[in-house]
């Protein structure tokens, strides 16, 4: 009483003496001396740093002179290799890729049904006859098939985020490859071009921007192959799986990319121009520039700026616009891989002894290419009596023969038609493309596109958008059936499948997987060259920055350089190419369900599924549990008594209506967990 009576002592605010105000709890001191963060055990435990260093040397230097006798060796040095491209030792048998699945998670379809769902995709695939019982199993299973494969593709998602910077580390070579050449076209480009300053002359709105008012169809129509200049290959309709190319590109990478491609053949003669002026708009456009105009933005590894020419109208009034080859992109990533390893494949197969070849001569006349294996030899670079010294495998040989190529001109008429199919007005346009090989003298193949796999434990990808479009123009340019596409794992350059492409499946793909209608594609691109005809004529470099994403600059030299004009030599050589921009964003390719590949053969693994289980039974997965709201606080509603003064039978009946009444309230619960959990579920389909 007599503590409560002093003025400064509140007995609400009262924390004891101030010796022990402070003070950490007494758990803390309570430790044994084992525990790790006790500080005792930490000073026992204590390491030296330069002890810690001398302890470190001594295994160090014993691995490094550690012989193994078992490990085989390199027979031109006599010494085990630091690392291994393929090891060959080990029985190919053997599955050398397995599905990342560190949950354990199994399949709801058993094995019987997992393999006679395989036989359906490989029978389409082969364009073979699926068998009657397949087909029943495949489509019983529809249901369970398109649950688990959204469930498959969201654990896929996040295996890539979580694995990215592991999943690609064997691109860092190619990006190192990509460098060189792209150094060596900025160099080319600098000699054909001056160093002037631009400025931004206007703002064109991209082709997505690009709506009519009116509502009008525009098609490709009189398509024609005018000529082509060069050899091309005959297909020899081999799968690559049975050969040894890519492994020989696996570990001669850089010595095949690095070499200079010729300059395209102008194939369209200045007098053909002024002859097609005088009754209609001409447009000279190449494919890889038709292919920047439709998928600038989309990624950051395409090319983002390419020179124009706006030519002066003629005496009838028309125009001839004319795009020039694009820069080489300045991000790195997945187009910019496939084109590093489709540059050493097609410098592969120009050596002699590798493929047939047709010539094509400027005036018509086609010839076949004898094999230069079976002739005389020509006097070699190589100084025989000179001392040996065993070169680099990647280093530059001056014995390796060009890369053959060819050039196509293409000419097509982009139509634009009214409601009542009336014609309004056309544009005469002109492209050039490379022929990929030749099923025979007179039909080409569509394509030939090489696909890096960069999940090869996962599956098969599906094409970006970039790759559908361009495999979808060569087809329809060159007016062929079928187009080829290999896909190549990026971890060990091992073939993962060959994939036959056509238009119907391109555009179905396009349709599904990016919402894209390639005649509302060639609408907008009819409405972007006819507002581009409104231009005065002149030299523009038309390019893509992402500071305006739904524009395209159109830029003009000038004499005098300012505070907003740029040097086109320093655009070209401001930043090396890498692939940080690439691996910053998150650029994702689902698995795509239908296409059967070298993993899915080994392991029998339906694609977009998880593994069976061994002993053949099916998993009953439960309804993934979601997120609900906290609920808050209301009135429940009293419940209504039974009336008892009633007879029998309208108790009955009260009792009824209120069953009915809370099976119905349970069902709709029911429906809206189920719908709340397939919009979770299509967020990262969306990705």
């Amino acid at each position: 009483a007599r503590q409560l009576d002093r003025p400064d002592m509140d007995p609400n605010l009262y924390q004891g003496n101030t010796i022990f105000r402070n003070q950490p709890s007494y758990k803390v001191f309570n430790k044994s001396f084992e525990h790790v963060d006790d500080s005792l055990y930490t000073f026992l435990n204590e390491v030296d740093p330069e002890v810690l260093r001398l302890e470190l040397k001594e295994p160090s230097d014993v691995f490094t002179s550690f012989k193994c006798n078992t490990a085989p060796k390199d027979p031109r040095t006599n010494e085990v290799p630091r690392t291994s491209v393929c090891d060959h030792t080990t029985s190919r048998a053997e599955p050398r890729y397995s599905f990342p699945n560190p949950q354990g998670l199994f399949s709801e379809l058993n094995l019987k049904q997992q393999a006679a769902c395989m036989r359906v995709l490989l029978a389409w695939q082969q364009s073979a006859t699926v068998a009657e019982d397949d087909f029943v199993v495949w489509h019983a299973t529809e249901k369970k098939r398109g649950n688990e494969q959204q469930l498959v593709q969201k654990h896929i998602h996040d295996y890539e985020h979580t694995q990215r910077e592991v999943l690609y580390v064997p691109m860092k070579r190619l990006v190192t490859i990509y460098g060189q050449l792209y150094e060596l076209s900025s160099k080319k480009l600098m000699k054909k071009y001056a160093n002037e300053s631009y400025v931004t002359f206007s703002g064109l709105p991209q082709l997505s921007q690009c709506k009519s008012l009116n509502s009008q169809t525009v098609s490709i129509e009189e398509v024609e192959l005018e000529r082509v200049v060069g050899r091309i290959r005959m297909w020899p309709g081999l799968e690559l799986r049975n050969d040894s190319v890519m492994r020989n590109l696996n570990v001669r990478l850089s010595r095949y990319s690095g070499k200079k491609l010729k300059d395209s053949p102008t194939l369209l003669r200045d007098e053909e121009k002024n002859q097609e002026t005088q009754g209609v708009n001409v447009v000279v456009l190449p494919l890889d520039s038709l292919l920047m105009l439709i998928t600038s933005g989309s990624y950051v590894d395409v090319p983002a700026e390419m020179f124009v020419d706006i030519g002066k109208p003629s005496s009838a009034g028309h125009k001839c616009i004319e795009f020039h080859t694009p820069f080489p992109a300045r991000n790195c990533g997945w187009h910019t891989n496939n084109l590093v390893l489709k540059q050493a494949y097609e410098a592969y197969i120009s050596q002699p002894g590798q493929a047939e070849w047709l010539n094509f001569e400027p005036k018509g006349a086609t010839s076949q290419v004898s094999d230069f294996s079976n002739s005389e030899v020509k006097t070699s670079s190589i100084n025989l009596q000179m001392n040996y010294l065993p070169l680099a495998l990647d280093e530059f040989s001056s014995d390796i023969v060009d890369t053959s190529s060819n050039t196509a001109l293409v000419s097509w008429c982009l139509r634009c038609k009214g409601n009542n199919g009336e014609e309004i007005r056309e544009l005469q346009i002109f492209s050039t493309l490379s022929v990929a090989a030749m099923i025979d003298e007179h039909q080409p193949l569509g394509c030939h596109t090489i696909k890096m796999e960069n999940k090869p434990d996962c599956g098969c990808e599906i094409m970006s958008k970039y790759e559908l479009i361009s495999a979808w123009l060569q087809l329809k340019l060159l007016q062929a059936d079928i187009g080829h596409c290999t896909r190549i794992s990026l971890r060990d350059f091992e073939p993962m499948l060959e994939e036959k492409l056509t238009l119907i499946a391109l555009e179905q793909q396009l349709h599904d997987y990016y919402n894209t209608s390639m005649p509302q594609l060639m609408s907008n691109l009819y409405e972007f060259l006819q507002l581009l005809g409104t231009v005065p004529a002149g030299k523009f470099l038309l390019r893509y920055s992402p500071k305006y994403k739904d524009r395209f600059l159109l830029c003009q030299a000038t004499k005098e350089a300012t505070a907003q004009s740029f040097q086109l030599h320093q655009l070209l050589t401001e930043s090396p190419p890498t692939d940080l921009n690439f691996l910053t964003q998150s650029s994702y390719l689902p698995i795509s369900p239908t296409l059967c590949g070298r993993l899915h053969e080994e392991l029998h693994l339906l694609p977009c599924a998880f593994p069976a289980k061994a002993n053949g039974k099916a998993v009953k997965r439960r309804e993934t549990a979601l997120l609900r709201p906290e609920p808050t606080s209301r009135v429940l509603p009293r419940r209504q008594p039974v009336p008892k003064g009633k007879p029998p039978a309208q108790r009955e009946n009260f009792r009824r209506i209120c069953k009915t009444a809370q099976k119905r309230r349970a069902r709709g619960r029911k429906i809206a967990a189920a719908k709340e959990e397939k919009m979770q579920l299509d967020k990262f389909m969306s990705l």
